[in-house]
């Protein structure tokens, strides 16, 4: 599996559904943004996944490997909102 197999779109309807908060890469956390990856990505992957969203204005936040603290950006909110259906 390699990063172009996470679909952007399920990442940025999580982040969209509570754009005042912060997700994390925690698992069993509730603002986890496991959630909208496809089951049993590697940390590793999903790390570098958000990288690229982060590095494309769509998302923002910290892919050190800390906590996460990801939050959608102007740009990620018109990026759905062009989206097609």
């Amino acid at each position: 599996m390699q990063c172009k197999d996470i679909p952007d779109k399920p990442i940025l309807e999580l982040l969209a559904k509570n754009p005042e908060q912060w997700h994390f890469f925690f698992q069993d956390h509730q603002y986890s943004i496991s959630q909208a990856m496809p089951e049993n990505v590697p940390f590793k992957l999903a790390r570098a996944k958000m990288a690229q969203l982060i590095k494309r204005g769509l998302v923002d936040g910290c892919t050190c490997g800390c906590r996460g603290d990801f939050v959608i950006t102007e740009k990620g909110k018109e990026f759905l909102s062009n989206e097609k259906p």
